[in-house]
């Protein structure tokens, strides 16, 4: 199975376009879908999502987990220079497309829940195919 996953962060008036493809396994399992792969550094990643949720699982030391949910506030927890750095993801869209292959999620990084401004915002768009 081919994975590609293009993602638009925008950070204050930068936008920066990342592209990543991997060759990885698709499976179904009850209601989620999972495609796992290795990135570019050599780590395993495993996408769990439905038609409501996503959840990123990098497994890097430390380990990083993205959520993302519909409509909702999700945790994130991502390794930085200063260590593990404990933030939230809010979800403006999320639609999958079982047919066409194809998950778009368009979500903000945030420090809290509370904060006034994202540290990122981020349009990323999954497609998987043969």
């Amino acid at each position: 199975m081919k994975i590609s996953i293009d993602n638009k962060i925008a950070v204050d008036a930068e936008i920066d376009m990342v592209h990543e493809e991997a060759v990885g396994d698709y499976k179904v399992k009850g209601d989620f879908h999972y495609l796992i792969y290795s990135n570019s550094e050599k780590e395993r990643v495993v996408l769990k999502f439905n038609a409501q949720e996503l959840t990123v699982t990098r497994f890097s030391r430390p380990q990083s987990v993205l959520k993302f949910d519909k409509g909702n506030f999700s945790a994130a927890q991502i390794p930085s220079p200063v260590g593990l750095q404990r933030l939230v993801t809010k979800t403006s869209h999320f639609e999958l497309n079982i047919v066409s292959q194809e998950l778009q999620v368009i979500y903000q990084l945030l420090p809290h829940p509370e904060a006034e401004s994202a540290l990122a915002d981020y349009q990323m768009r999954l497609k998987w195919y043969e």
